[in-house]
């Protein structure tokens, strides 16, 4: 369980020093700049802009356009959570 918490933690602070760097970008450029889900992993090397076909591909379109902070922060706090200690 320790290390699920760990993890969750981690996640946290990686979405919120991805927020940081929408904000840096945000002051820099004088716009909104909000990188999404998807231009990260095509920046990775991962192709996806959108999921055309299937049962879920509602779901897996919200969170390629979902802000890259929002997806890996709210995973972390939900993980934070389910994880949290019992006393």
């Amino acid at each position: 369980m320790g290390l699920f918490r760990i993890f969750s933690w981690i996640l946290v602070a990686a979405g919120l020093a991805l927020l940081g760097a929408d904000a840096i970008t945000t002051l820099e450029q004088g716009t909104m700049e909000i990188r999404t889900t998807a231009e990260i992993f095509s920046l990775i090397g991962f192709d996806i802009a959108n999921v055309e076909n299937g049962p879920l591909a509602k779901l897996a379109n919200f969170f390629l356009n979902a802000p890259l902070w929002g997806v890996v922060g709210g995973a972390g706090v939900i993980l934070t959570l389910v994880f949290r200690p019992i006393d």
